[in-house]
């Protein structure tokens, strides 16, 4: 598998290239001090891969600084937003919250205290990775705010990350199986803003937007 960063230059290179609207809005790299914040007010380690990402390019801004909303910005798989490393501490904690009010139940399955936020959905849906210590630590998964949390995206950031790019590069579709059974193909395309949107598959005549 390749280094995160190495994966990332391909994931940005292709939006410069493709999509000017979506590579605008990558912030700049993360401040040390941002980044110490976020382990404090989320209690755990960030996992050494986002941190890494977010080294890179803090998250990715869906409002300019005068106020205008930017969906351009939700261009990972799936139509998230990277979120910047404040971003995911208040989206973490917010979530640890609602899940505690929830009763026990809900931990676990719906989220959990070790999970650690890092892309958002216009639904309030979420991108997760998972830190509890154990074989699938660092698992990436999606978090449906209505339903559960299901850790099927990749074992790693880095190994989801350079799906993407492998997805851009070839035109390939990444897999996005359910714990079920079911399986759902995202597909990249540019959307009439101009900015890198995927697909939803179920079937191959079955395309949402």
């Amino acid at each position: 598998m390749a280094e995160i960063e190495d994966s990332w230059v391909r994931v940005t290179a292709w939006l410069a290239a493709n999509s000017p609207a979506s590579y605008a809005t990558l912030r700049p790299p993360a401040p040390a001090a941002e980044l110490e914040t976020c382990e404090r007010d989320l209690g755990i380690a960030l996992p050494a891969e986002l941190r890494r990402l977010l080294l890179v390019n803090n998250g990715a801004a869906d409002f300019s600084a005068a106020g205008t909303y930017h969906p351009q910005a939700a261009f990972l798989p799936g139509n998230y937003r990277l979120l910047s490393a404040a971003e995911a501490a208040e989206g973490s904690r917010a979530l640890v919250e609602i899940a505690d009010e929830g009763g026990g139940d809900l931990r676990g399955y719906w989220w959990h205290p070790q999970w650690v936020l890092f892309g958002s959905h216009i639904t309030a849906d979420g991108m997760a990775i998972d830190q509890r210590p154990g074989r699938r630590q660092g698992a990436v998964g999606e978090h449906c705010h209505q339903n559960c949390t299901e850790f099927t995206m990749g074992t790693s950031l880095g190994e989801y990350i350079e799906q993407m790019a492998d997805s851009l590069d070839s035109g390939t579709d990444i897999p996005r199986p359910f714990e079920n059974g079911e399986l759902l193909r995202y597909r990249p395309y540019i959307d009439e803003d101009g900015g890198l949107s995927w697909h939803a598959i179920l079937n191959q005549d079955d395309l949402a937007p």
